[in-house]
């Protein structure tokens, strides 16, 4: 063992209890030639595990575990992928877990757990636990295991990934996620083993451009932006996953032309040319109609979607990027194409800088004949930007500036608009839905979504939403379908569907109100709160959403109050930090403001992770002017709350810090962590500044660190407060003292996953401190108002 990896070992060890003990049970039940190689693994393997894995799995199961890993890197070799596939119990694998297990190795290298992640996911099965240690391998000719270290230490990178779903027990389907997770490492391998040949052959296309532009003169501003294009691509906008090169070639025996790869082009997850069709020359003449036209004219550049899934890094149709080869006549003699995706940069990127797209905006711009900073001319460049990037890159000039037109005709009608636009490779259709805005909402857009999906047959693949300064909401689908099911489906068809499902948001919200109230103050409530609510509102907001917040709203006004807090979980939400499933957390105000940077720090110091705010304010017609905003929040491990168990809770302790009552300060993240109330919490802080001012312990935050560190045992501790004092507990001494045991029994046993000796004394002195503690005033009002 190298002296690096002894000190990341030991490190880890000193560090962690529960470590250091599995490394001795795996230093005593290891083969003796393997014990102290097996040890270093764990030590590793462990660094990067899950605190929750550590804290519920016993010594033993930890240490099988860590075995079951090692031995799986033992026999794997880093010029291939490895998978397997258990469910561990005592007999197979020395340990139980109600788990599957799917661990990997390959050689270090990108996508690797995106992509084992999104197919898993494709299945249903969400990964509950991953180790992903890279690790400095060494082994010898033979490819055997002689040593492990940190990675930055040296020796080959291997990366193996330890994976836990919930437990299959269907051999055959475990049979087939790991040849599946397999294969589809093995494309990870083709596509960054060859990326950079991929980019070679990106960049012999834009030489290759270069000296078109000589010949071809009077394509030479076609060819320059082309060339851009393509550097844009390997700058960062495109992930390549594979290429492939294919001639058109002439067949003496049938005197005809025909499509055929290009041998030896294949790189990638296309390096494999014997899949294709085209293996063998495949007549111009066999090729549908549309696909042929698209071959032997049309642009230069064909920008479209492939009809297969990515199979590495993440699960979408992938993006076929084709630049067409030319002969010394201009004539088309093949194709380059790549495969791949493009990248969070290309979407997040303003179209108008794009290479391709924004000559398709200047064409469009100067179509108009619009003037340069004037009103028309921004509207076209924000509608431009609004469109989905794959439709842009689809479209062409032409048909992009019909819809440009069309929004521009629509901004301030109340009319339904949709447009079809056909894929050129005809293997799907974008569609664009424009309504009204005050018509639109999250439950609008699904059954318009599901009414595409059954008229053209097809499966949505992308969604967009663009809500403009007008009067109009604009929806932006593409769906796979049929070229013969399109022709059935006409504009004015799908108008006359979209009409019939967008009814008034007022209208539904007044029917959610006549379900709770008389049908007259239903009507009433609904006509002045439609009112009152701004557009952003009705278009965020789902009419049961709607009927909350008005029913919250009046009962504030009745019993005149400023403030009011309500916590709802939601389902994932695109307009949400890209769709991470959130608590809505709602904040009420009549007649006054909110100083976000006021209540930020009191939300995070109540441990919730602030993802997003939205303020909505009324306007006052008809109704109390107030402001409702709208926090998407999270816990401090990224999940949504339990609103059931903690809602009140929070309600309470957020108002009461408001109002002064409570302490803003981090001990208030117990009220989540713990289960604690507000005034519960107050006990507990009064305790840790009391033990700082005895001296007991070193500082002020010592006892809130620890506390917060191990929120079941401030529970605990709590528990053994209210079971010594509450007036309302046992009356017979003796029964009090015995529930006090079965607590303190609690506490030693929650003790054992403590791994600083720091925090283990702060702990142990609040304990004394609750012991030593003769009578409280505490409970005088039942401990639910400050005594």
């Amino acid at each position: 063992m190298s002296d690096t990896t002894q000190a990341a070992v030991r490190r880890v060890r000193e560090d962690s209890p529960i470590v250091d003990a599995v490394c001795q049970q795996i230093q005593r039940e290891a083969e003796p030639e393997v014990a102290e190689l097996a040890v270093e693994f764990a030590g590793l393997f462990f660094s990067k595990a899950p605190p929750d894995v550590l804290q519920e799995r016993s010594t033993d199961a930890l240490a099988h575990m860590a075995l079951g890993a090692f031995e799986f890197l033992r026999r794997a070799r880093p010029d291939r992928v490895d998978v397997e596939i258990v469910n561990p119990d005592v007999d197979n694998e020395g340990w139980y877990a109600p788990v599957t297990v799917l661990r990997t190795n390959i050689s270090e290298r990108p996508f690797i757990v995106d992509t084992i992640r999104e197919f898993l996911h494709s299945r249903d099965l969400a990964i509950e636990y991953y180790i992903y240690p890279v690790l400095g391998v060494e082994r010898d000719e033979d490819g055997q295991l002689t040593g492990v270290r940190p990675s930055r230490e040296g020796g080959g990178r291997e990366s193996l990934v330890h994976s836990e779903v919930a437990r299959i027990t269907d051999e055959a389907v475990r049979t087939e996620i790991r040849d599946e997770v397999g294969r589809r490492l093995q494309d990870v391998v083709r596509a960054t083993d060859d990326f950079h040949p991929m980019v070679d052959a990106l960049n012999e296309v834009v030489a290759y451009l270069a000296e078109r532009v000589q010949d071809l003169p009077e394509k030479e501003e076609e060819l320059r932006e082309i060339q851009a294009f393509l550097r844009w691509l390997r700058d960062g906008g495109f992930v390549f996953l594979g290429y492939r090169g294919y001639d058109i070639v002439e067949t003496p025996a049938e005197e005809e032309r025909a499509l055929m790869v290009e041998p030896g082009s294949g790189l990638g997850i296309l390096r494999n040319e014997a899949e294709s069709r085209y293996a063998e020359p495949v007549p111009l003449e066999d090729l549908p109609s549309g696909l042929r036209t698209l071959i032997e004219g049309g642009p230069l550049l064909i920008i479209s979607k492939t009809n297969a899934e990515s199979t590495v890094h993440r699960r979408a149709r992938m993006d076929y990027i084709g630049v067409k080869k030319l002969d010394a006549d201009g004539r088309v003699a093949g194709e380059h194409r790549f495969v791949g995706l493009f990248t969070s940069k290309a979407y997040a990127e303003d179209a108008e800088k794009i290479p391709i797209l924004r000559d398709k905006l200047q064409w469009i711009l100067d179509k108009a004949g619009v003037q340069e900073g004037s009103h028309d001319y921004k509207e076209i460049i924000t509608i431009f930007n609004s469109m989905p990037k794959e439709e842009l890159f689809l479209t062409s000039a032409e048909e992009i500036g019909d819809d440009v037109r069309t929004v521009l005709t629509s901004y301030h009608t109340h009319e339904v608009r949709v447009s079809i636009r056909e894929d050129p490779l005809q293997r799907g259709a974008s569609i664009m839905v424009i309504l009204p805005k005050e018509k639109f909402s999250g439950e609008v857009r699904k059954k318009i979504e599901a009414a595409l999906v059954e008229r053209l047959e097809g499966e949505v693949l992308n969604y967009h939403l663009a809500l403009g300064s007008g009067d109009q909401a604009r929806l932006h689908f593409y769906l796979t379908t049929r070229h013969e099911r399109l022709e059935e489906i006409t504009p004015d068809e799908l108008e006359e569907v979209v009409g019939r499902l967008i009814r008034t948001w007022a209208d539904r919200v007044r029917e959610g109100l006549e379900r709770v109230r008389p049908p007259d103050e239903a009507r009433r409530l609904a006509r002045t709160y439609s009112e009152a609510f701004s557009a952003e509102y009705r278009a965020a907001a789902a009419p049961d959403v709607a009927v909350h917040d008005i029913l919250e709203l009046e009962a504030m006004e009745a019993d005149d109050r400023a403030v009011a807090v309500s916590f709802a979980n939601l389902e994932a939400s695109p307009a949400v930090a890209g769709g991470e499933r959130v608590t809505e957390l709602k904040l009420y105000l009549r007649n006054e403001r909110l100083v976000l940077s006021d209540f930020m720090p009191i939300l995070e110091n109540a441990g919730l992770r602030v993802i997003a705010v939205n303020p909505f304010e009324m306007d006052g017609k008809g109704a109390a002017r107030a402001i409702i905003y709208a926090f998407a929040v999270q816990d401090a491990e990224g999940e949504p709350l339990d609103v059931d168990a903690r809602g009140t809770l929070l309600t309470d302790t957020l108002l009461a810090v408001r109002r002064g009552d409570a302490t803003n300060d981090t001990v208030n993240a117990l009220v989540l962590s713990a289960g604690l109330a507000w005034r519960e919490v107050a006990v507990m802080r009064a305790y840790a500044s009391y033990a700082f001012q005895l001296g007991a312990v070193p500082s002020r935050l010592s006892l809130p660190s620890a506390l917060g560190k191990y929120p079941e045992l401030a529970r605990i501790l709590f528990d053994l407060f209210q079971v010594r004092f509450d007036t309302e507990g046992p009356a017979d001494p003796a029964e009090r003292a015995a529930q006090s045991r079965q607590i303190k029994a609690r506490f030693t046993e929650a003790m054992r996953g403590v791994s600083l000796l720091a925090d283990d004394r702060a702990l142990r002195r609040l304990l004394t401190l609750i012991e030593a503690t003769v009578r409280t005033n505490y409970f005088r009002n039942g401990g639910r108002a400050p005594t």
